[in-house]
């Protein structure tokens, strides 16, 4: 007989994980109201279908029998095996311990910037609580209902079907009790769905905006709520709240993410070198591989709903950093030595015209200067900038260095670590304030140019100089003294 258990305890463990961890702090306020009784009602309910199981002895010799039936220890743990990926639904609630771990306290010696000890150590506490829990009560749970739920009632439309211990809890403990235990039922599934809002609501900013893959927004917090709920709306509609209808998405995605854990983990242990820590870890992913590809099988809704969701997040991601891609993309500027700030300061404010060059030779930097000393009134010094970009493009916000040095009359001004070549000299411009500037056209495809330049922050640097600084100019004061810009052919 298969059991089709449909319970969220993992959730409250983690939840009361976190009470064990915080101590008698704010976490009492609503874990103890809701995760405490919540589990207080399946231990219950679980302890009344033990004694039933005791009290009715057949039950288990029935049991037994219809396994004997099946073959032996070999053949049923084989059996086991492949019957395994339909408990995915009993990890419910432990990949929200994992969405939750930059939520979870530290130690008064975690610093910014350094590795969080406490907070590591107490969310190891917290995962560990969690599974050590979730283990017995889902193997308890799954024991129980497969001994004392008829078949016919985990059918379609049955009175088991997706409530399995909610069914013991009426037929074992009358309807008061099991009237109660619905409501908790639709309290912690609140609570649950509050929980992953709150790691949403971490993530989501810490992540998305920085690789550009957000709108700005989307770092204030009631936007944000107001997004992720209408989402939730939507695929309530979608699915008619009908728990069967999720079950095989929600399932994809939870073993997803455990695998994507499990792999993680390997691959950091053997970096750290701790070589059979690392071969368990695979051994664990090889587990979840398994049960991810015999449950896409089995439900291939699932992974069509995944792949949608994924389609659209990477669709909306693209469009997000092409969107504001024209931004002056940068967190901060740090020049590289005293000589650099006290040089920047007697160039700045309408004294040089600055010249985007893609090289410093001699070479290139005096013909630059003769091609704009002959054909344009440029008397004052050329202020030469080259841009060097990072290897790792990925991130949209860039902390640039600033070099700047004096040679015969003229400025060289190296940056480095750009993410983006024309949001560099746009921002550079801005914060230099020269009087012209002389920007480069490629003269290639424009379509190419902007390929590369979504994709690797480079190409046509002189039109997307421009089109940065005339959409920062729409968000300045008219009455700024901007500089003239010339776009001149390589």
């Amino acid at each position: 007989m298969q059991s089709k258990t449909r319970i969220s305890i993992p959730t409250s463990v983690v939840l009361l994980a976190v009470v064990f961890l915080k101590g008698f702090t704010e976490a009492i306020g609503v874990a103890m109201l809701v995760a405490v009784p919540y589990l207080a009602l399946n231990l219950v309910v679980l302890f009344r279908g033990v004694v039933e199981v005791l009290r009715h002895p057949e039950a288990l010799s029935n049991w037994q029998q219809a396994l004997s039936m099946k073959g032996d220890w070999t053949g049923l743990m084989l059996v086991a095996a492949l019957i395994f990926p339909r408990l995915a639904l009993g990890l419910s609630g432990f990949e929200t311990g994992v969405s939750v771990m930059p939520l979870v306290t530290g130690s008064p010696e975690d610093r910014e910037g350094l590795a969080p000890a406490g907070r590591i150590r107490n969310t190891r506490k917290l995962l560990v609580a969690a599974a050590l829990i979730m283990s017995v009560m889902l193997m308890l749970s799954s024991f129980v209902t497969t001994l004392l739920i008829p078949p016919e009632a985990y059918r379609e439309d049955g009175r088991a079907a997706g409530r399995a211990i909610a069914y013991l809890a009426h037929e074992m403990l009358g309807s008061g009790f099991g009237t109660v235990y619905d409501i908790s039922t639709i309290l912690i599934l609140w609570f649950a769905g509050a929980s992953a809002m709150a790691g949403l609501l971490n993530l989501i900013p810490r992540y998305l905006p920085r690789f550009g893959m957000a709108p700005r927004w989307v770092a204030y917090s009631r936007p944000l709520i107001l997004t992720l709920l209408a989402t939730d709306v939507l695929l309530t509609l979608i699915f008619r709240a009908d728990v069967e209808a999720q079950a095989g998405a929600y399932a994809t995605g939870v073993l997803v993410l455990m695998l994507s854990a499990g792999v993680a983990a390997a691959l950091a242990l053997a970096k750290e070198r701790r070589l059979w820590a690392s071969l368990y870890c695979c051994g664990v992913s090889g587990v979840f591989a398994f049960t991810l590809i015999d449950n896409v099988i089995m439900r291939p809704d699932g992974i069509l709903i995944a792949s949608a969701f994924i389609v659209t997040f990477i669709g909306v991601g693209a469009l997000s950093r092409s969107w504001r891609s024209t931004e002056l993309r940068i967190a901060d500027v740090e020049f590289v030595d005293p000589e650099s700030r006290q040089l920047w300061k007697q160039i700045a404010g309408k004294k040089v015209n600055l010249v985007p060059v893609r090289n410093f030779d001699a070479a290139t930097r005096a013909r630059k200067e003769n091609e704009i000393r002959t054909h344009y009134r440029a008397g004052e010094p050329l202020a030469f900038i080259n841009v060097e970009l990072l290897d790792n493009r990925s991130e949209f916000l860039a902390s640039l260095k600033v070099r700047v040095r004096q040679e015969k009359g003229n400025y060289l001004i190296k940056v480095t670590q750009a993410t983006a070549v024309a949001n560099t000299i746009a921002y550079i411009s801005e914060l230099l304030d020269p009087l012209r500037l002389f920007l480069g056209l490629s003269r290639q495809s424009a379509v190419t140019q902007a390929l590369r330049f979504l994709t690797f922050g480079e190409g046509e640097t002189g039109l997307m100089v421009y089109t940065i600084l005339v959409r920062y100019w729409q968000w300045t004061p008219e009455e700024d003294v901007r500089p003239f810009i010339f776009l001149m052919s390589d």
